[in-house]
Protein backbone atom coordinates (compact mmCIF):
# COMPACT_ATOMS: atom_id res chain seq x y z
CA UNK A 1 0.00 0.00 0.00
CA UNK A 2 2.68 2.28 1.39
CA UNK A 3 4.45 1.80 -2.39
CA UNK A 4 1.35 2.82 -4.14
CA UNK A 5 0.28 5.82 -2.52
CA UNK A 6 3.90 7.41 -0.69
CA UNK A 7 3.98 10.02 -3.35
CA UNK A 8 0.75 11.64 -4.41
CA UNK A 9 -0.06 11.95 -8.01
CA UNK A 10 -0.83 15.95 -9.25
CA UNK A 11 -1.48 15.18 -13.12
CA UNK A 12 -1.01 18.13 -15.38
CA UNK A 13 -2.32 15.92 -18.59
CA UNK A 14 -4.73 13.16 -16.88
CA UNK A 15 -5.33 11.50 -20.62
CA UNK A 16 -2.87 9.93 -22.54
CA UNK A 17 -1.14 12.55 -25.09
CA UNK A 18 -3.04 12.11 -28.83
CA UNK A 19 -5.77 9.64 -27.86
CA UNK A 20 -8.50 11.85 -27.87
CA UNK A 21 -9.27 15.31 -28.17
CA UNK A 22 -10.27 17.00 -25.01
CA UNK A 23 -13.65 17.95 -23.87
CA UNK A 24 -12.24 19.59 -20.08
CA UNK A 25 -8.78 21.12 -19.54
CA UNK A 26 -7.96 22.29 -16.26
CA UNK A 27 -4.51 23.98 -15.38
CA UNK A 28 -3.16 25.18 -12.20
CA UNK A 29 -7.25 26.42 -10.38
CA UNK A 30 -6.84 27.73 -7.41
CA UNK A 31 -10.03 29.38 -5.41
CA UNK A 32 -9.60 31.19 -2.77
CA UNK A 33 -11.35 32.36 0.06
CA UNK A 34 -11.19 35.17 2.88
CA UNK A 35 -8.89 38.56 3.93
CA UNK A 36 -4.98 38.55 4.05
CA UNK A 37 -5.33 37.74 7.93
CA UNK A 38 -7.93 34.24 6.82
CA UNK A 39 -6.86 32.64 3.68
CA UNK A 40 -8.45 29.59 2.79
CA UNK A 41 -7.42 27.73 -0.54
CA UNK A 42 -10.44 25.84 -1.84
CA UNK A 43 -8.76 24.87 -4.68
CA UNK A 44 -5.03 24.84 -4.93
CA UNK A 45 -3.23 24.69 -8.34
CA UNK A 46 -5.32 21.44 -9.79
CA UNK A 47 -4.58 20.23 -13.55
CA UNK A 48 -6.06 17.37 -14.82
CA UNK A 49 -7.45 16.87 -18.67
CA UNK A 50 -11.24 14.87 -19.46
CA UNK A 51 -11.06 13.64 -22.93
CA UNK A 52 -13.92 13.46 -25.39
CA UNK A 53 -16.10 10.15 -24.92
CA UNK A 54 -14.39 9.37 -21.20
CA UNK A 55 -16.50 9.34 -17.91
CA UNK A 56 -14.39 10.74 -14.90
CA UNK A 57 -15.59 10.53 -11.27
CA UNK A 58 -14.07 13.33 -8.78
CA UNK A 59 -14.30 11.85 -5.04
CA UNK A 60 -12.82 13.13 -1.76
CA UNK A 61 -13.61 13.90 1.85
CA UNK A 62 -15.72 16.54 2.89
CA UNK A 63 -14.15 20.46 2.33
CA UNK A 64 -11.70 18.91 -0.41
CA UNK A 65 -12.44 21.25 -2.79
CA UNK A 66 -14.19 18.86 -4.59
CA UNK A 67 -17.92 20.62 -5.17
CA UNK A 68 -15.91 24.29 -5.71
CA UNK A 69 -13.62 22.62 -8.94
CA UNK A 70 -17.31 21.52 -9.86
CA UNK A 71 -18.82 25.14 -9.39
CA UNK A 72 -15.81 26.01 -11.41
CA UNK A 73 -16.16 23.88 -14.35
CA UNK A 74 -19.55 24.53 -14.65
CA UNK A 75 -19.42 28.45 -14.39
CA UNK A 76 -21.49 29.18 -11.36
CA UNK A 77 -18.25 29.96 -9.48
CA UNK A 78 -14.69 31.54 -10.90
CA UNK A 79 -11.30 30.50 -10.23
CA UNK A 80 -9.12 32.94 -8.55
CA UNK A 81 -6.17 32.23 -10.87
CA UNK A 82 -5.75 29.16 -13.40
CA UNK A 83 -7.28 28.30 -16.26
CA UNK A 84 -10.18 26.31 -17.52
CA UNK A 85 -11.22 25.49 -21.36
CA UNK A 86 -14.20 23.39 -22.63
CA UNK A 87 -14.11 21.98 -25.97
CA UNK A 88 -10.74 24.22 -25.85
CA UNK A 89 -12.82 27.33 -25.16
CA UNK A 90 -10.84 29.36 -21.88
CA UNK A 91 -14.51 29.65 -19.54
CA UNK A 92 -12.09 31.94 -17.07
CA UNK A 93 -12.23 34.45 -20.05
CA UNK A 94 -15.90 34.82 -20.66
CA UNK A 95 -17.73 37.76 -19.79
CA UNK A 96 -20.96 37.18 -17.68
CA UNK A 97 -23.33 37.13 -20.81
CA UNK A 98 -20.83 34.78 -22.59
CA UNK A 99 -20.94 32.30 -20.06
CA UNK A 100 -24.52 32.22 -19.72
CA UNK A 101 -24.80 31.04 -23.89
CA UNK A 102 -21.92 28.71 -23.12
CA UNK A 103 -23.98 27.17 -19.47
CA UNK A 104 -26.73 27.07 -21.75
CA UNK A 105 -25.20 25.79 -25.25
CA UNK A 106 -22.43 23.73 -24.14
CA UNK A 107 -23.10 22.17 -20.53
CA UNK A 108 -25.89 19.75 -19.84
CA UNK A 109 -26.39 19.02 -15.35
CA UNK A 110 -27.87 16.38 -13.46
CA UNK A 111 -28.70 17.54 -10.02
CA UNK A 112 -29.06 15.25 -6.94
CA UNK A 113 -32.44 16.90 -6.21
CA UNK A 114 -33.43 16.53 -9.79
CA UNK A 115 -34.64 19.92 -10.60
CA UNK A 116 -37.64 19.13 -12.56
CA UNK A 117 -40.36 21.92 -12.88
CA UNK A 118 -43.46 20.47 -10.88
CA UNK A 119 -45.41 22.49 -13.10
CA UNK A 120 -43.85 20.30 -16.14
CA UNK A 121 -44.20 17.11 -17.41
CA UNK A 122 -41.73 14.75 -18.18
CA UNK A 123 -41.84 15.36 -22.04
CA UNK A 124 -41.84 19.51 -21.12
CA UNK A 125 -39.03 19.14 -18.30
CA UNK A 126 -36.78 17.32 -21.02
CA UNK A 127 -37.62 20.01 -24.42
CA UNK A 128 -37.10 22.74 -22.19
CA UNK A 129 -32.97 21.89 -22.33
CA UNK A 130 -34.22 22.42 -26.25
CA UNK A 131 -36.23 25.21 -26.27
CA UNK A 132 -33.89 27.35 -24.16
CA UNK A 133 -31.75 26.95 -27.19
CA UNK A 134 -33.91 27.57 -29.71
CA UNK A 135 -34.22 24.80 -31.61
CA UNK A 136 -37.26 24.21 -33.86
CA UNK A 137 -40.42 22.91 -32.65
CA UNK A 138 -40.45 20.41 -35.64
CA UNK A 139 -37.61 18.81 -34.22
CA UNK A 140 -38.02 19.13 -30.19
CA UNK A 141 -40.97 16.30 -30.40
CA UNK A 142 -38.76 13.54 -32.22
CA UNK A 143 -35.62 14.69 -30.46
CA UNK A 144 -37.24 13.96 -26.57
CA UNK A 145 -39.25 11.04 -27.69
CA UNK A 146 -35.81 9.49 -29.09
CA UNK A 147 -33.58 10.35 -26.15
CA UNK A 148 -36.73 9.07 -23.57
CA UNK A 149 -37.11 5.67 -25.25
CA UNK A 150 -33.14 5.26 -24.76
CA UNK A 151 -33.11 6.21 -21.66
CA UNK A 152 -36.27 4.13 -20.42
CA UNK A 153 -38.39 7.06 -19.52
CA UNK A 154 -41.08 7.27 -22.63
CA UNK A 155 -43.46 6.00 -20.23
CA UNK A 156 -43.78 8.91 -18.02
CA UNK A 157 -43.62 11.71 -20.24
CA UNK A 158 -47.03 12.75 -19.77
CA UNK A 159 -46.56 12.24 -15.68
CA UNK A 160 -45.80 15.36 -13.30
CA UNK A 161 -42.61 14.53 -11.58
CA UNK A 162 -45.00 14.36 -8.56
CA UNK A 163 -46.33 11.40 -10.34
CA UNK A 164 -42.69 9.90 -10.62
CA UNK A 165 -40.26 7.90 -8.79
CA UNK A 166 -36.79 8.92 -7.66
CA UNK A 167 -35.27 6.54 -10.30
CA UNK A 168 -37.35 8.09 -12.72
CA UNK A 169 -36.97 11.70 -11.76
CA UNK A 170 -33.28 11.34 -12.08
CA UNK A 171 -33.65 9.47 -15.36
CA UNK A 172 -36.01 12.53 -16.90
CA UNK A 173 -33.21 14.89 -15.79
CA UNK A 174 -30.16 12.78 -17.26
CA UNK A 175 -32.68 12.58 -20.39
CA UNK A 176 -32.68 16.28 -20.73
CA UNK A 177 -29.13 17.24 -19.56
CA UNK A 178 -27.98 14.85 -22.80
CA UNK A 179 -30.72 16.00 -25.12
CA UNK A 180 -29.25 19.00 -26.44
CA UNK A 181 -25.68 17.18 -27.43
CA UNK A 182 -23.53 19.20 -24.85
CA UNK A 183 -20.24 19.16 -24.88
CA UNK A 184 -19.64 18.25 -21.08
CA UNK A 185 -22.43 16.95 -18.57
CA UNK A 186 -21.72 17.44 -14.93
CA UNK A 187 -23.10 15.71 -12.20
CA UNK A 188 -23.19 16.20 -8.97
CA UNK A 189 -23.71 13.65 -6.32
CA UNK A 190 -26.45 12.13 -9.04
CA UNK A 191 -27.33 9.62 -7.09
CA UNK A 192 -27.14 10.90 -3.40
CA UNK A 193 -31.43 10.97 -3.08
CA UNK A 194 -32.04 7.43 -4.37
CA UNK A 195 -32.26 4.13 -3.14
CA UNK A 196 -29.70 1.54 -4.01
CA UNK A 197 -31.74 -0.25 -6.68
CA UNK A 198 -32.71 3.36 -8.56
CA UNK A 199 -28.88 4.49 -7.92
CA UNK A 200 -28.19 0.96 -9.86
CA UNK A 201 -30.24 1.66 -12.53
CA UNK A 202 -29.19 5.45 -12.82
CA UNK A 203 -25.53 4.57 -12.56
CA UNK A 204 -26.34 1.88 -15.74
CA UNK A 205 -27.92 4.42 -17.41
CA UNK A 206 -24.97 7.24 -17.22
CA UNK A 207 -22.80 4.42 -18.71
CA UNK A 208 -24.88 3.74 -21.71
CA UNK A 209 -25.00 7.49 -22.35
CA UNK A 210 -21.31 7.20 -22.31
CA UNK A 211 -20.37 3.97 -24.17
CA UNK A 212 -23.32 4.21 -26.65
CA UNK A 213 -24.53 7.72 -27.04
CA UNK A 214 -20.40 9.37 -26.63
CA UNK A 215 -21.54 11.51 -23.59
CA UNK A 216 -18.25 13.14 -22.02
CA UNK A 217 -19.63 13.40 -17.89
CA UNK A 218 -17.67 13.99 -15.21
CA UNK A 219 -19.49 13.46 -11.80
CA UNK A 220 -18.92 14.16 -8.06
CA UNK A 221 -19.56 11.82 -5.63
CA UNK A 222 -18.58 10.67 -2.08
CA UNK A 223 -20.00 7.34 -3.50
CA UNK A 224 -17.22 3.96 -4.28
CA UNK A 225 -20.35 2.34 -6.03
CA UNK A 226 -21.08 5.09 -8.25
CA UNK A 227 -17.36 5.83 -8.90
CA UNK A 228 -16.80 1.97 -10.02
CA UNK A 229 -19.44 2.97 -13.31
CA UNK A 230 -16.89 5.45 -14.48
CA UNK A 231 -13.53 5.10 -16.78
CA UNK A 232 -11.39 7.36 -14.23
CA UNK A 233 -11.28 8.62 -10.49
CA UNK A 234 -9.61 11.37 -9.37
CA UNK A 235 -9.11 12.03 -5.48
CA UNK A 236 -8.93 15.36 -4.08
CA UNK A 237 -8.07 16.11 -0.83
CA UNK A 238 -7.02 19.31 0.63
CA UNK A 239 -7.70 21.40 -3.03
CA UNK A 240 -4.93 19.18 -4.32
CA UNK A 241 -5.18 16.03 -6.83
CA UNK A 242 -4.50 13.41 -4.54
CA UNK A 243 -4.02 10.60 -6.89
CA UNK A 244 -6.00 8.88 -9.62
CA UNK A 245 -7.25 5.28 -10.67
CA UNK A 246 -8.11 4.11 -14.01
CA UNK A 247 -10.46 1.36 -15.01
CA UNK A 248 -8.60 0.16 -18.12
CA UNK A 249 -9.23 -3.79 -18.90
CA UNK A 250 -10.64 -4.10 -14.94
CA UNK A 251 -13.83 -5.02 -14.25
CA UNK A 252 -16.21 -2.94 -12.13
CA UNK A 253 -15.65 -5.19 -9.31
CA UNK A 254 -11.83 -4.91 -9.60
CA UNK A 255 -12.56 -1.13 -9.85
CA UNK A 256 -14.33 -1.14 -6.89
CA UNK A 257 -11.69 -2.71 -4.84
CA UNK A 258 -9.38 -0.34 -6.26
CA UNK A 259 -10.90 2.35 -5.33
CA UNK A 260 -11.70 1.44 -1.90
CA UNK A 261 -7.95 1.12 -1.49
CA UNK A 262 -7.55 4.44 -1.83
CA UNK A 263 -10.62 5.49 0.49
CA UNK A 264 -8.82 3.24 3.32
CA UNK A 265 -5.80 5.30 2.56
CA UNK A 266 -7.48 8.46 2.72
CA UNK A 267 -8.69 7.46 6.02
CA UNK A 268 -12.26 6.20 4.88
CA UNK A 269 -13.48 9.95 5.08
CA UNK A 270 -15.31 8.73 1.43
CA UNK A 271 -16.96 5.65 0.65
CA UNK A 272 -19.59 3.27 -0.40
CA UNK A 273 -23.13 4.56 0.57
CA UNK A 274 -25.61 1.66 0.01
Amino acid sequence: MAEIYATPLYPTNGYEQGSQPLALSVRQAKKVYGSRDSVAHALDGVSFDVAQGEFVSIMGPSGSGKTTLLNCVSTIDRVTSGQILVDGKDITAMSKRSLSKFRRDELGFIFQDFNLLDTLNGMENIALALTIKHVAPSQVTTRVHNIAAALGVADVLKRYPSQMSGGQKQRVAAARAIVGDPKLILADEPTGALDSRAAAVLLETLEMMNQTMGATIMMVTHDSYAASFTNRVLFIKDGRLFNEIRRGAMSREEFFARIMEVVSFLGGEVGHVA
